[in-house]
């Protein structure tokens, strides 16, 4: 399931909104995790504990996404998780989650990496009447080159991201409305040439209203100031401002299908520097659509599609369109299975903004299949399939991978 992770990821959007939806993803994780009976295997006093490990054996036979002369290799990924929730009162709990394992390349052992997984962080909500005020730590080490398509086909591409901040609901019974910071950083550890790591401050806020039982809609707004590392290589990249405001819409469509709709317009304003002293703005809109649908007792899927401004790909501002479509079927009593398919396009805005010679552009498409069964009630086995080619123009060789996955995991 790890190896799949690429597919259901949301999309990296402007960073203030970017947040915002991460925030939401993560609170509802919370949620379902303490609704859950049996979530938690352990108890010790007040502390609910949850432990599990994995192993994993993948085969790439394109470890350096080259286009031509291509490097297999087999790799092993074992890996740790915990998971904690502590009711420090009545009103108030600590959660924490973390996930760590390290990549062992059998021929390239240069590309050994120690990873922690997405997810991993801390999270302390405070409740006052009807504001629930949250602090969180979240944290990530990955790895897979292919995942940020503009790494210049270097597969010891890695990064670190972290992000910390606090966020406030308030619930207001017809009307909801969200605000927060978050600092962010983004840091290239492992990659073969010099990069811009960068870090940003992120203001954000969304109020909606309940029209319906179904039906809630709103408005959302965001701010980033945005700062890169000097690259000793290439010429700074200029520090920038992004702000967005726009509407978003959900709904529970249907006993079966739900949905929601972000939209809006974006600016992207990079600073003058020595380099570039008359650097241009970009703007324009932005929107996400996404579908969830139960067809009936087989089959059901997610689909989302959008287009978004995106402040930091590798260094670059970048404009990204994509789509991403995640079936998965119950045709068989003990097996679970999924066959996601996805297809991305960035255009660099580097001409368009600092006047600088050419462009650089990408598209990438992939497609898989996971498939699942649980051997005894603690032992669960899965065996995955990944395809992705990716053309580029200045970017680095087109080129096309394939991994094979096999992965155990076990719920103490």
């Amino acid at each position: 399931m790890a190896s799949l992770l690429f597919f259901a990821e949301q999309a990296r959007c402007q960073e203030a909104l970017r947040m915002s939806l991460a925030g939401n993803v993560a609170a509802e994780s919370r949620r379902q995790a303490e609704s859950s009976i049996g979530y938690y295997n352990l108890l010790s006093g007040p502390v609910a504990w949850r432990f599990s490990s994995a192993l994993a054996v993948d085969y790439d036979d394109n470890v350096n996404l080259q286009s031509q002369n291509k490097e297999g290799d087999l790799i092993i990924r074992p890996n740790l998780n915990t998971q904690m929730h502590w009711p420090v009162t009545l009103k108030n709990s600590l959660d924490a989650s973390l996930g760590v394992g390290y990549s062992f390349y059998v021929r390239h052992s240069d590309l050994d990496l120690f990873y922690m997984t997405p997810g991993s962080g801390l999270s302390f909500d405070i409740y006052a009447g009807n504001c629930v005020i949250n602090l969180h730590d979240r944290v990530s080490i990955t790895q897979s080159a292919y995942q940020n398509p503009t790494a210049n086909g270097s597969q010891s591409f890695a990064q670190l991201d972290n992000s910390a901040g606090v966020s406030a609901t308030w619930d207001m019974n017809k009307l909801v409305a969200q605000f927060g910071y978050d600092h962010a950083t983004d840091t290239s550890i492992g990659s073969g040439r010099q990069v811009a790591d960068t870090a940003s401050d992120n203001w954000f806020a969304n109020a909606g209203l309940h029209l319906l039982p179904q039906l809630t809609a709103g408005v959302e707004g965001g701010l980033g100031l945005i700062s890169y590392s000097q690259v000793q290589s290439a010429p700074a990249q200029p520090d920038a401002l992004q702000w967005n405001a726009g509407v978003f819409a959900k709904s529970q469509i249907s006993q079966y299908i739900s949905g929601q709709l972000d939209a809006g317009y974006t600016v992207y304003t990079p600073s003058a520097t020595a380099a570039f002293p008359n650097p241009a703005s970009s703007s324009g809109i932005y929107f996400q659509l996404s579908i969830a649908h139960q067809l009936n007792q087989f089959i059901s899927y997610s689909l989302s599609a959008g287009r978004s401004t995106e402040s930091s790909v590798f260094g670059q501002p970048y404009n990204l369109y994509f789509a991403r479509l995640q079936p998965d079927w119950k045709l068989f009593k003990k097996y679970s299975l999924s066959t996601p398919v996805f297809w991305q396009k960035g255009n660099q805005l580097a001409s368009q903004l600092y006047g600088s010679g050419g462009s650089s552009d990408y598209t990438q498409y992939g497609a898989g299949f996971n498939i699942g069964r649980a051997l005894t009630q603690k032992l669960t086995a899965s065996l995955s399939y990944q395809y992705v080619r990716e053309n580029s123009t200045q970017l680095g060789p087109t080129y096309t991978v394939n991994i094979v996955s096999l992965n155990l995991s076990y719920q103490f």
